[in-house]
């Protein structure tokens, strides 16, 4: 006499559990980090996008007008981002000099406030024609 059994075992059904339980672990470890990533990205696009609005600032000011800032001021409409800007005079070598010339220097840094990302500088040169 044959015995059948339909459906399945309680140890089948326990690795089953098991194994979904490990794919679902991993799904979401993913979806954490993509998350993660994603904030990453968000800040460091804002950063570029912040750093050319202020090259383009920088750049239309009066020659005379830009002048050394001494600490991180905060950009009004984003908060969580500050700049800060050195300003030297170069020669038409491009060396600095401490002497007033017809060109600055400006190196410009955007950061986040949490200092957890990387600040994002840029230098560039305006003269005085």
């Amino acid at each position: 006499m044959r015995k059948s059994t339909k459906g399945f075992a309680l140890v089948e059904l326990v690795i089953v559990v098991v194994l979904l339980s490990g794919a679902l672990l991993v799904f979401l470890e993913a979806l954490s980090q993509a998350k993660s990533v994603q904030i990453k990205s968000q800040i460091i696009t804002t950063q570029s996008v912040l750093l050319h609005s202020k090259i383009n600032e920088l750049r239309s000011l009066n020659f005379n007008d830009i002048n050394q800032s001494s600490s991180y001021i905060p950009f009004p409409e984003h908060p969580s981002f500050s700049y800060l800007y050195n300003v030297s005079f170069v020669n038409n070598n491009l060396q600095t000099v401490s002497n007033a010339t017809n060109m600055k220097r400006i190196d410009l840094n955007i950061k986040h406030n949490s200092n957890t990302y990387s600040v994002i500088t840029e230098s560039f040169i305006i003269s005085k024609l």
